[in-house]
Parts: structure tokens; sequence; C-alpha cells
């Protein structure tokens, strides 16, 4: 069995950058809570609640005022942000820098008189987020009809081939005044969506490695379904449930919030399976 390994696999910078800063409170014996997960990946969460890292969603904890508080790498309205520093002793902002370009460019376009369109899922943490910078911004996946100064933005997540479509059918179906298009998309997750074609047309199974509730593992799940055969899995472990017996090329490819120790542990388990064989 031939093993083919994405080029780019492991942690993004965003994701790196997260989680340095809340280990770095780790490492002053601070304690911590996170609201939401830092990122979306189960071994990630597991290894920070190993450290006494807590994750919390709405609530505000009792001891908050002796606590650190992390905000995701998805980021969080900005006026959330601010009642929660009046809230706890210390907020550390780990928001991915390419996600708040997008809030700050979304928030500009708007004070320029432009109508924010955004490519996204409006019940993604990012587009929650966003929600806070332009409260009136119109979230969708679906083609709008453009009828006056509008300005199209992008979750940063996203396919840039499922954007480029949204953006033609959008203007195909309107008549409008000005209109200004931005890509907003992440370069990191636009790269591993051409690695993933590329890989998907050269096995016989793809394994997408990473969480099932990350946006961006997710878009790599389902191009690469649309090529060959393949499964999304959110742990190395979870591997042992497939038949590999008639697979000679597996692909393999990882969301940006998936480290790569796991890879490394699915493709040991992968080439111990056939030597087996």
């Amino acid at each position: 069995m031939r093993v083919i390994v994405a080029e780019d696999i492991g942690f993004c910078f965003g994701v790196q950058r997260a989680l340095q800063m809340v280990n770095s409170k780790v490492e002053s014996h601070e304690r911590i809570y996170t609201l939401g997960e830092v990122v979306h990946n189960k071994s990630v969460i597991k290894s920070l609640e190993q450290k006494g890292v807590r994750v919390i969603q709405d609530q505000i904890p009792h001891d908050a005022k002796s606590s650190v508080l992390v905000i995701r790498a998805h980021g969080v309205p900005k006026n959330q942000l601010e009642e929660l520093r009046k809230v706890f002793k210390i907020v550390v902002d780990t928001t991915c820098p390419i996600v708040m370009k997008l809030f700050i460019t979304a928030e500009r376009m708007h004070r320029q008189g432009y109508k924010i369109i955004v490519f996204g899922k409006k019940n993604h943490p990012e587009m929650q987020a966003l929600s806070g910078y332009v409260q009136d911004a119109t979230i969708t996946t679906d083609p709008v009809v453009l009828s006056t100064k509008t300005c199209i933005l992008s979750q940063t997540t996203m396919s840039v081939k499922e954007f480029r479509k949204f953006v033609e059918k959008s203007i195909e179906i309107s008549s409008f005044k000005e209109l200004k298009i931005m890509n907003t998309i992440c370069h990191v997750t636009a790269k591993r969506e051409s690695q993933v074609e590329e890989i998907a047309h050269q096995s016989d199974l793809v394994i997408v490695l990473g969480g099932k509730n990350s946006s961006n593992t997710s878009k790599l799940a389902k191009i690469a379904s649309q090529i060959t055969r393949t499964v999304h899995i959110e742990e190395p472990s979870e591997i042992d449930e497939f038949d590999l017996s008639d697979i000679k090329t597996v692909g393999i490819v990882t969301g940006t919030s998936t480290p790569q120790e796991d890879v490394k542990i699915l493709t040991e388990k992968i080439l111990i399976r056939r030597e087996k064989e």
C-alpha cells in the first residue's frame, strides 16, 4: 500500500499562535477558561483539559475575577469582548490575525457605505463574531440579489471554488450600482484545498484527519469525496474500524487544527496494517 501525505499538514499559523498563547498562561499557573473550544480538534482540547484548561460557553464562573479567559481563534463580537474584560482578571484574545482582518475589513467597508454580504455559515463561530462588527451583514451560502452599493466577502475557511460560484451566480441574477469583491479566504486553507484535489486523483482512499465540527476540515472531506472514496476521522484510532485490504494508494490530509503528531500516529497505524496483510 502506498501512502501519500499532503505537503501541508498540522497546525496553521493561527492555531499555533493561539495554543502558544494558552500554554504561556498554563506555565504561569493561572486558572484558565476558554470561551468555547479554542480550536475544533478533540485531541487538542483533551490535551488542554489535562493541563487544567476548562471550556465554558455562556456561563460566567464564580472565580472569574481571579481567572484568565481565552478567546478562541474564531473571535467574538467586539462588544462581548469588552464586557468580558470587565469580568475576568485577564482576557487573552487569540483571534487569528487573518480572521481579525476579515472583521476589520467588513467594518471599514460598512463605514464607507457598502452593504456587506459574507459568503459563510451563519451559525459558525467566526460568522457569529463578525455579526458583532457589522450587525446588518448578510451571511449566507445562497446567491444574493445585489441591488445597491455592495461588498462581498467570505468566511475565511470557505471553498475558493464555491465562493467564486456564489459571486458569479449573485452577479448573474442582479442589477447593482457598485460592487466590490474581496477574497478573504485564508490562503493556507485555500492551498490545502488544491492539495486535497491533487491527492484525491491519485488515491483509492483519502483519509481526512481532523475535527468534524471544523469548517476547513469538513471542506477537505467534501472536496475529496467528489473525486474518490473518502473517510473523515477525528482521531487516528478510528482508522481501525475501516477495511483497507483493497486499497493500493491512500492519501492523508488534515485540517489546520490537527496536530502533526496525529498524522504520524495515523501513518504508522496504516503502515503496520500493511505489513500484517
